[in-house]
Protein backbone atom coordinates (compact mmCIF):
# COMPACT_ATOMS: atom_id res chain seq x y z
CA UNK A 1 0.00 0.00 0.00
CA UNK A 2 1.58 3.56 -1.16
CA UNK A 3 2.28 6.03 1.64
CA UNK A 4 0.50 8.85 2.24
CA UNK A 5 2.39 12.15 1.38
CA UNK A 6 4.47 13.82 4.21
CA UNK A 7 2.18 17.06 3.98
CA UNK A 8 -0.69 14.57 4.79
CA UNK A 9 0.84 13.16 7.63
CA UNK A 10 1.96 16.29 9.03
CA UNK A 11 -1.33 17.30 8.83
CA UNK A 12 -2.77 14.49 10.84
CA UNK A 13 0.19 14.60 13.38
CA UNK A 14 -1.05 18.54 14.28
CA UNK A 15 -4.82 17.66 14.37
CA UNK A 16 -3.74 14.81 17.22
CA UNK A 17 -1.64 16.81 19.13
CA UNK A 18 -4.47 19.72 19.16
CA UNK A 19 -6.67 17.00 19.85
CA UNK A 20 -4.36 15.90 23.37
CA UNK A 21 -3.95 19.25 24.34
CA UNK A 22 -7.98 19.98 24.41
CA UNK A 23 -8.12 16.98 26.43
CA UNK A 24 -5.99 18.03 29.03
CA UNK A 25 -7.72 21.35 28.97
CA UNK A 26 -10.76 19.72 28.91
CA UNK A 27 -9.58 17.71 31.79
CA UNK A 28 -7.68 20.47 34.18
CA UNK A 29 -11.39 22.58 33.80
CA UNK A 30 -13.24 19.79 35.16
CA UNK A 31 -11.45 19.30 38.32
CA UNK A 32 -10.87 22.94 38.79
CA UNK A 33 -13.89 24.09 39.87
CA UNK A 34 -14.58 21.26 42.16
CA UNK A 35 -11.16 22.16 44.39
CA UNK A 36 -12.95 26.41 44.38
CA UNK A 37 -15.99 24.86 45.32
CA UNK A 38 -14.25 23.20 48.42
CA UNK A 39 -12.36 26.10 49.51
CA UNK A 40 -15.22 28.35 49.22
CA UNK A 41 -17.73 25.95 51.33
CA UNK A 42 -14.91 25.87 53.98
CA UNK A 43 -14.25 29.60 53.95
CA UNK A 44 -18.39 30.04 54.58
CA UNK A 45 -17.76 27.64 57.12
CA UNK A 46 -15.35 29.64 59.11
CA UNK A 47 -16.87 32.99 58.82
CA UNK A 48 -20.39 31.53 60.36
CA UNK A 49 -17.78 30.08 62.94
CA UNK A 50 -16.87 33.47 64.31
CA UNK A 51 -20.22 35.54 63.33
CA UNK A 52 -21.69 32.93 65.81
CA UNK A 53 -18.70 34.02 68.26
CA UNK A 54 -19.59 37.70 67.56
CA UNK A 55 -23.20 37.36 68.13
CA UNK A 56 -22.23 36.13 71.83
CA UNK A 57 -20.19 39.35 72.34
CA UNK A 58 -22.53 41.70 70.46
CA UNK A 59 -22.96 44.77 72.96
CA UNK A 60 -20.75 44.03 75.43
CA UNK A 61 -18.82 46.77 75.20
CA UNK A 62 -21.79 49.36 75.85
CA UNK A 63 -22.12 48.66 79.63
CA UNK A 64 -20.58 51.36 81.70
CA UNK A 65 -20.69 50.01 84.64
CA UNK A 66 -17.00 49.37 85.47
CA UNK A 67 -17.17 45.68 86.28
CA UNK A 68 -18.96 45.45 82.96
CA UNK A 69 -14.90 45.29 81.41
CA UNK A 70 -16.25 47.20 78.24
CA UNK A 71 -12.47 48.03 76.67
CA UNK A 72 -11.46 44.24 77.45
CA UNK A 73 -14.59 43.44 75.61
CA UNK A 74 -14.04 46.24 73.02
CA UNK A 75 -10.82 44.08 71.80
CA UNK A 76 -12.25 40.62 71.84
CA UNK A 77 -14.89 42.07 69.34
CA UNK A 78 -12.56 44.04 67.13
CA UNK A 79 -10.35 40.54 66.95
CA UNK A 80 -13.61 38.64 65.68
CA UNK A 81 -14.34 41.20 63.49
CA UNK A 82 -10.89 40.89 61.74
CA UNK A 83 -11.38 36.82 61.63
CA UNK A 84 -14.47 37.02 60.72
CA UNK A 85 -13.87 38.87 57.32
CA UNK A 86 -10.26 37.72 57.36
CA UNK A 87 -9.95 35.21 53.76
CA UNK A 88 -7.87 32.72 55.49
CA UNK A 89 -9.05 29.40 57.00
CA UNK A 90 -5.85 27.92 58.39
CA UNK A 91 -6.68 26.66 61.93
CA UNK A 92 -10.35 28.30 61.84
CA UNK A 93 -11.72 25.78 64.63
CA UNK A 94 -8.29 25.94 66.71
CA UNK A 95 -8.45 29.95 66.83
CA UNK A 96 -12.58 29.70 67.18
CA UNK A 97 -11.85 27.40 70.21
CA UNK A 98 -9.10 29.60 71.63
CA UNK A 99 -11.61 32.60 71.39
CA UNK A 100 -14.63 31.08 73.01
CA UNK A 101 -12.71 30.42 75.88
CA UNK A 102 -11.11 33.79 76.12
CA UNK A 103 -14.66 35.26 76.07
CA UNK A 104 -15.55 32.77 78.69
CA UNK A 105 -13.04 33.51 81.20
CA UNK A 106 -13.67 37.19 80.69
CA UNK A 107 -17.37 36.52 81.39
CA UNK A 108 -16.61 34.53 84.26
CA UNK A 109 -14.15 37.47 85.66
CA UNK A 110 -17.00 40.28 85.39
CA UNK A 111 -19.44 38.11 87.19
CA UNK A 112 -16.66 38.17 90.24
CA UNK A 113 -16.28 41.83 90.04
CA UNK A 114 -19.86 42.13 90.71
CA UNK A 115 -20.47 42.55 93.70
CA UNK A 116 -17.86 45.44 93.87
CA UNK A 117 -19.64 47.34 91.71
CA UNK A 118 -22.14 49.34 93.52
CA UNK A 119 -23.46 51.45 90.01
CA UNK A 120 -24.32 48.06 88.63
CA UNK A 121 -26.00 46.76 92.30
CA UNK A 122 -28.51 50.09 92.12
CA UNK A 123 -29.32 49.28 88.51
CA UNK A 124 -30.34 45.37 89.89
CA UNK A 125 -32.30 46.27 92.82
CA UNK A 126 -34.22 49.35 91.17
CA UNK A 127 -37.25 47.93 89.29
CA UNK A 128 -38.06 45.33 92.47
CA UNK A 129 -37.57 47.83 95.13
CA UNK A 130 -40.17 50.30 93.10
CA UNK A 131 -42.35 47.53 92.89
CA UNK A 132 -41.97 46.66 96.63
CA UNK A 133 -42.58 50.33 97.97
CA UNK A 134 -45.69 50.32 95.36
CA UNK A 135 -47.05 46.96 96.89
CA UNK A 136 -48.57 45.81 100.27
CA UNK A 137 -45.86 44.73 102.01
CA UNK A 138 -45.65 40.77 101.48
CA UNK A 139 -46.25 38.75 104.80
CA UNK A 140 -43.88 37.31 106.98
CA UNK A 141 -41.73 34.49 106.53
CA UNK A 142 -40.21 31.75 108.32
CA UNK A 143 -36.33 30.50 108.20
CA UNK A 144 -34.39 27.70 108.33
CA UNK A 145 -35.46 27.34 112.14
CA UNK A 146 -39.01 28.28 112.02
CA UNK A 147 -38.69 31.65 113.32
CA UNK A 148 -40.87 34.28 111.56
CA UNK A 149 -38.96 36.70 109.64
CA UNK A 150 -40.78 40.31 109.19
CA UNK A 151 -40.54 42.09 105.72
CA UNK A 152 -38.31 45.38 106.20
CA UNK A 153 -40.28 48.41 106.45
CA UNK A 154 -40.94 50.92 103.98
CA UNK A 155 -39.49 53.21 105.45
CA UNK A 156 -36.52 51.15 106.32
CA UNK A 157 -36.09 49.96 102.27
CA UNK A 158 -36.70 53.76 101.33
CA UNK A 159 -33.54 54.73 103.04
CA UNK A 160 -32.04 52.23 101.95
CA UNK A 161 -32.82 52.98 98.32
CA UNK A 162 -31.46 56.47 99.14
CA UNK A 163 -28.37 55.94 100.84
CA UNK A 164 -27.34 53.05 98.06
CA UNK A 165 -28.19 55.95 95.05
CA UNK A 166 -26.61 58.74 96.89
CA UNK A 167 -23.49 56.77 97.28
CA UNK A 168 -22.97 54.56 94.48
CA UNK A 169 -20.92 56.56 92.27
CA UNK A 170 -18.71 57.77 94.62
CA UNK A 171 -17.99 54.33 96.10
CA UNK A 172 -16.83 53.19 92.18
CA UNK A 173 -14.71 56.43 92.01
CA UNK A 174 -13.30 55.05 95.33
CA UNK A 175 -12.16 51.70 94.03
CA UNK A 176 -10.58 53.65 90.48
CA UNK A 177 -7.31 52.32 91.18
CA UNK A 178 -8.91 48.45 91.62
CA UNK A 179 -10.55 48.71 88.23
CA UNK A 180 -7.89 49.59 86.42
CA UNK A 181 -6.16 46.52 88.04
CA UNK A 182 -9.11 44.37 86.81
CA UNK A 183 -8.83 46.40 83.03
CA UNK A 184 -5.58 44.84 81.90
CA UNK A 185 -4.77 41.66 84.54
CA UNK A 186 -3.64 38.28 82.81
CA UNK A 187 -6.89 35.89 82.74
CA UNK A 188 -4.52 33.18 82.82
CA UNK A 189 -2.64 34.21 85.65
CA UNK A 190 -4.27 32.66 88.86
CA UNK A 191 -1.76 34.39 91.45
CA UNK A 192 -2.70 37.89 89.49
CA UNK A 193 -6.67 37.44 89.63
CA UNK A 194 -5.86 36.43 93.23
CA UNK A 195 -3.93 39.73 93.76
CA UNK A 196 -6.36 41.70 91.75
CA UNK A 197 -9.15 40.82 93.50
CA UNK A 198 -7.55 41.20 97.06
CA UNK A 199 -6.87 44.52 96.23
CA UNK A 200 -10.32 45.61 95.43
CA UNK A 201 -11.69 44.20 98.69
CA UNK A 202 -9.35 46.26 100.28
CA UNK A 203 -10.47 49.42 98.79
CA UNK A 204 -13.96 48.20 99.32
CA UNK A 205 -13.37 47.84 103.18
CA UNK A 206 -11.45 51.25 103.05
CA UNK A 207 -14.10 53.18 101.10
CA UNK A 208 -16.79 55.05 103.50
CA UNK A 209 -19.43 55.13 100.60
CA UNK A 210 -18.47 51.39 99.46
CA UNK A 211 -19.01 50.43 103.10
CA UNK A 212 -22.53 52.56 102.87
CA UNK A 213 -23.55 51.14 99.95
CA UNK A 214 -23.46 47.55 101.51
CA UNK A 215 -25.48 48.03 104.60
CA UNK A 216 -28.05 49.73 102.28
CA UNK A 217 -28.15 46.67 100.25
CA UNK A 218 -28.24 44.13 103.13
CA UNK A 219 -32.03 45.67 103.33
CA UNK A 220 -32.70 45.79 100.02
CA UNK A 221 -31.74 42.63 99.32
CA UNK A 222 -33.63 41.15 102.56
CA UNK A 223 -36.90 42.93 100.96
CA UNK A 224 -36.06 41.50 97.51
CA UNK A 225 -36.03 37.84 99.23
CA UNK A 226 -39.06 39.00 101.59
CA UNK A 227 -40.91 39.53 98.22
CA UNK A 228 -39.97 36.59 96.37
CA UNK A 229 -41.64 34.27 99.60
CA UNK A 230 -37.99 33.65 101.12
CA UNK A 231 -36.05 34.91 104.20
CA UNK A 232 -32.65 36.11 105.18
CA UNK A 233 -30.32 38.56 103.11
CA UNK A 234 -28.62 36.29 100.68
CA UNK A 235 -28.12 37.06 96.66
CA UNK A 236 -31.10 37.64 94.87
CA UNK A 237 -30.13 35.51 91.86
CA UNK A 238 -27.78 32.76 93.45
CA UNK A 239 -24.52 34.00 91.35
CA UNK A 240 -21.07 33.02 93.53
CA UNK A 241 -19.55 35.95 94.93
CA UNK A 242 -15.17 36.36 95.13
CA UNK A 243 -13.57 34.49 97.47
CA UNK A 244 -12.52 37.55 98.83
CA UNK A 245 -15.34 39.57 99.00
CA UNK A 246 -17.30 40.73 102.75
CA UNK A 247 -19.18 38.23 104.53
CA UNK A 248 -22.29 40.37 103.53
CA UNK A 249 -22.16 39.99 99.98
CA UNK A 250 -23.95 42.11 97.62
CA UNK A 251 -26.47 40.86 94.82
CA UNK A 252 -24.54 39.42 91.86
Amino acid sequence: MPRPPKWLRAGVMAVLVASSAAALVACGASTSPTASTSATHRLADCRSQWKDVGDSVLGMDQDTNPSALADRWTSVIATVAYYRSSGSVKDCRARVDGQIKAVTALRQFSQQLRPYDMTYQLGQVEAAIDLYLHDPLPAPVRDDSGRKVEPPTKDAVSAAMKTLTDNAAQANAELEPGWQETSSVDLTDVSALTKTMQDLDFLAQDSPHWRACEEALQVLVAAIRAQEGLSGSGSTTGSTTPSAAPSASPTS
